[in-house]
């Protein structure tokens, strides 16, 4: 169940005035924070080394190798892929 929150009376249109700066200023550090993580989320990854890029590449290759092992074991016992999301 959602928590209700208390709704505070307003007065005046100057409480009102100075609560909506005060939500506008809250909007917008909250913006530039999401702004800040999002940029580090969506940063290039850095140069890296040729081992490290080698390293990277078998690692993707030991993902993909894991997924086509999952699909063909789930394909034996169920006998179809579809067949998965019947039972």
């Amino acid at each position: 169940m959602a928590k209700k929150r208390r709704v505070r009376p307003y007065h005046s249109l100057e409480e009102i005035q100075m609560r909506k700066e005060q939500l506008d200023e809250v909007i917008e550090l909250e913006n530039q924070e999401i702004k800040r993580l999002w940029g580090q989320l969506s940063a290039d990854e850095e140069e890296l080394s040729r081992g490290q890029q080698i390293g990277k590449y078998i690692q993707y290759g030991i993902m993909a190798f894991d997924g086509v092992m999952t699909l063909r074991k789930l394909k034996r016992n169920y006998g179809s892929i579809l067949n998965i999301f019947r039972r």
